[in-house]
């Protein structure tokens, strides 16, 4: 079995390298951990989309 875990340190890389979720937390206007806090769940959907290959990287900007 993976582990399947998903720190706070691996979601603000996230968002710092995915220009979905980096516009989405600048349209926030939120501190980044503020923004990790209140939005954890669908980060991590975002990011296990991409990283189990149901979306592309970066579709919530491009679609996808």
């Amino acid at each position: 079995m993976r582990n399947d875990t998903i720190n706070d340190e691996d979601r603000r890389q996230w968002i710092e390298n995915d220009e979905g979720l980096y516009n989405w937390k600048r349209s926030t206007r939120l501190p980044m951990r503020q923004f990790i806090r209140e939005n954890r769940a669908e980060i991590d959907a975002c990011i296990r989309n991409v990283r189990d290959g149901r979306k592309p990287a970066h579709y919530l900007a491009y679609g996808g």
